[in-house]
């Protein structure tokens, strides 16, 4: 701490900033679940080297804040690394992995136009599907993609004839690009992703990674948990944190969070910001507590709300004038 006060008040704000934006985006945890995703991503990929096995998947799905994008984002990053360490030089087209989103409202036509936008390959409005997913599977296989992921799968519910589509293109463009397919999404079951005879295939395909929250009643879990605590605390930076401080309400952010690792990180960063505002250099653990109930009580009262019979009459002519 006598280090950090003689800096001048430049550097120290640089070496704030730098700190910050560490915790935020540069330092990751490895939760079990990243790890899960990570075996289950190698061996579809490596069934996929054998010419006669049809394609494999992964598809990674749990409640929203439970880490699924930043897992497949993680595994993604590290792959592309090590990917281009492995590749000569003289390679500058080489993209290993592809990231797109299901566009809202998605049709064949949009979806394939979002992976040819992740490419930068110039295309006509006007042009026709099969242009574009031509277009789209040879730039593939020129820049020798071999992970492609597909996050918010849990837009296409495969009750609707237009999701159908999206769910037909998705599949024909695994058979013809050399890229393992990732489809991360929010309770993929429930929202209609294996419907009909589609997501039958889907099913036979895709090995499912489900992203549960942190069970703690366990000795083994309350462990697991208290892992991830001690590493996330490690990323804050803060220069006067004891070391496993955080453990001492290691229960509280486990019921508050409901297991949440995500939800845990955003309450003790933000803390993490305020001790380094405040000169404190010390995360306020009851701040912490006080932001995740404040979140909790927030999405208490969205239920509620949802779960109240709507004032707004109902569409239609009344009942007497029918």
């Amino acid at each position: 701490m006598t280090e950090y006060d003689t800096l001048p008040s430049s550097e120290r704000a640089l070496h704030n900033i730098a700190r910050e934006r560490y915790m935020t985006i540069g330092a990751r945890v490895a939760t079990p679940s990243l790890r899960q995703v990570a075996v289950a991503i190698r061996h579809a990929m490596a069934d996929n080297r054998s010419p006669d096995a049809s394609k494999s998947g992964v598809i990674i799905s749990g409640r929203p804040g439970l880490g699924k994008t930043t897992a497949v984002q993680e595994f993604g990053r590290a792959f592309e690394r090590a990917r281009r360490e492995r590749a000569s030089s003289g390679r500058r087209n080489l993209i290993p992995v592809a990231y797109v989103p299901v566009p809202t409202h998605a049709t064949a036509k949009t979806m394939i136009m979002k992976l040819a936008n992740f490419y930068a390959i110039p295309y006509s409005r006007n042009a026709s599907y099969e242009t574009l997913l031509g277009r789209v599977t040879h730039v593939m296989r020129e820049c020798v993609t071999e992970l492609v992921i597909i996050d918010d799968i849990h837009r296409l519910d495969l009750h609707y004839r237009g999701n159908e589509q999206v769910a037909d293109a998705l599949k024909e463009l695994s058979e013809r690009c050399p890229g393992t397919m990732v489809y991360a999404g929010v309770d993929v079951a429930r929202n209609g992703l294996f419907w009909g005879s589609r997501g039958e295939q889907i099913m036979a395909r895709f090995d499912l990674v489900k992203f549960d929250e942190y069970d703690t009643t366990t000795t083994d879990g309350a462990a697991v948990w208290g892992r991830v605590l001690v590493d996330l605390e490690e990323t804050l930076c803060l220069i006067q944190q004891p070391g496993g401080e955080i453990l001492t309400v290691a229960a509280e952010l486990r019921e508050l969070s409901r297991g949440s690792i995500g939800r845990v990180a955003k309450a003790v960063r933000r803390g993490a910001r305020r001790a380094i505002e405040q000169h404190t250099e010390r995360l306020d653990l009851d701040l912490v507590l006080e932001f995740l109930a404040n979140l909790r009580d927030a999405e208490g009262w969205i239920e509620e709300q949802e779960q109240r019979p709507s004032p707004r009459p109902k569409r239609g002519r009344p009942v007497s004038a029918r």
